[in-house]
């Protein structure tokens, strides 16, 4: 493997957006050799954190939501190396692409460029893709048809703190891609409260392999990733590696991106940046990383992650609660496909609460029948015979 490059350069809130925009493409430009991996590429997708109607200024500048202007650099570079389709486009949970993206400027910018066009990847059709290699949580899942027929991807994040995860960067961006409508509201089915979550990213950073990865941290959030505190952190990020662009992305807010859980920022959830590094994905460790442009130490700026719920304590107490679940359906698992094939069954205390045709069908029993989240599920899972089971479930026994 080759030493992965990672630009990083000053950009402050109060550049303009044509500036923003250069600097993207500038950043890019010192990464090099995009021509080279998009070569014989057809169709490109971009994905930009667009994932909630969360149109928010600070300075003039997006919070939560990836700056537009950056977009628009990204797809200049493209379309200075290849003439493939581009698809622009994430999954909003609240179910309001069009309005977002126009509300954005994104509709009116992919009309200034030949074959650049938006998409809705929340509403289908879906297929089931399969995951390359070895996959640490699911072997397969559900997408939007167009990115299961394009052959290259660009993260386009937002630099953001994140109460469960600790950060998100251009891996976690990716997750956004998982449509709501098959896993629920935001996502519940792998955005769970025991270990899928970060194991499901490196899944689906595996699947896409990022052709090129762009972090904003233009105007940021602190604390967490939505409602978050605003912080100007100024900076552009440009990669050909989402697993060391995360890495500096990580040092710049003052994260040690070889960390895990327990330790700051990771209170509740393992470290899906080093889990991904642990895969073979790419280099997380700063060593192993050229960075060009600024040094990660001169432009940090620490960000916080308070403790997630009641602590360590409670989060163990969590976990193993968790893993009864987990070995009560594996130990009665011909008993409840008998019953219940198809089905998705929900778990608490090793005890069966439920059981719904859908995830958005769980959820809505959740709101009815647990009063608050002393008594909220801790385990759902489709019931299917085990030559059909495309979790890994003995990743549960480890802690994940």
């Amino acid at each position: 493997m080759s030493t992965p490059k990672v630009a990083l350069l000053r950009c402050p809130a109060a550049t303009s957006e044509e500036a923003i925009t250069a600097r993207t493409q500038e950043a890019i430009a010192m990464v090099g050799g995009l021509r080279e991996r998009l070569a014989g590429r057809r169709k490109i997708v971009i994905k930009p954190n667009i994932g909630i109607d969360r149109v928010r200024l600070t300075q003039g500048r997006q919070t939560e939501l990836t700056e537009p202007a950056v977009v628009e650099g990204v797809i200049r570079a493209l379309r200075e190396v290849t003439e493939a389709e581009i698809i622009i486009g994430d999954a909003p949970t609240d179910d309001t692409a069009n309005e977002l993206y126009a509300k954005l400027g994104y509709t009116e910018m992919a009309a200034r460029y030949d074959g650049v066009r938006m998409a809705d990847f929340g509403r289908g059709p879906f297929v089931e893709v399969e995951v390359p290699g070895e996959p640490l949580q699911f072997s397969r899942y559900w997408l939007h048809h167009e990115l299961a027929e394009a052959d290259a991807c660009v993260s386009v994040a937002k630099m953001k703190a994140h109460r469960s995860l600790g950060c998100t960067l251009c891996i976690k961006n990716l997750f956004g891609l998982t449509p709501w409508r098959i896993y629920g509201q935001p996502r519940v089915y792998l955005h769970d409260r025991l270990i899928r979550l970060p194991r499901v990213q490196v899944d689906i950073t595996r699947y896409f392999a990022p052709s090129l990865c762009i972090v904003d941290g233009i105007m940021t959030a602190n604390h967490g990733e939505w409602h978050g505190t605003p912080v100007e952190t100024g900076v552009l990020l440009a990669g050909d590696n989402a697993v060391s662009t995360d890495s500096v992305g990580m040092q710049v807010m003052g994260f040690n991106p070889l960390g895990d859980y327990p330790d700051h920022p990771h209170w509740y959830r393992r470290n899906s940046i080093l889990l991904a590094h642990q895969a073979g994905l790419g280099i997380a460790d700063p060593a192993g990383i050229e960075v060009l442009g600024e040094d990660p130490a001169a432009v940090r700026q620490p960000f916080e992650v308070q403790p997630y719920g009641e602590g360590n304590t409670a989060r163990e107490q969590e976990l193993r609660a968790g893993v009864r679940c987990v070995e009560e359906y594996q130990e009665h698992r011909e008993r409840y496909v008998e019953q219940y094939a198809g089905r998705y069954l929900t778990f608490r205390d090793g005890e069966l609460l439920w059981d719904a045709p859908d995830m958005l069908t769980t959820q809505s029993l959740e709101k009815e029948r647990a009063g608050d989240w002393k008594e909220a599920p801790q385990f759902t899972i489709r019931a299917v015979p085990l030559a059909q089971e495309i979790e890994r479930l003995q990743s549960y026994a480890t802690g994940g």
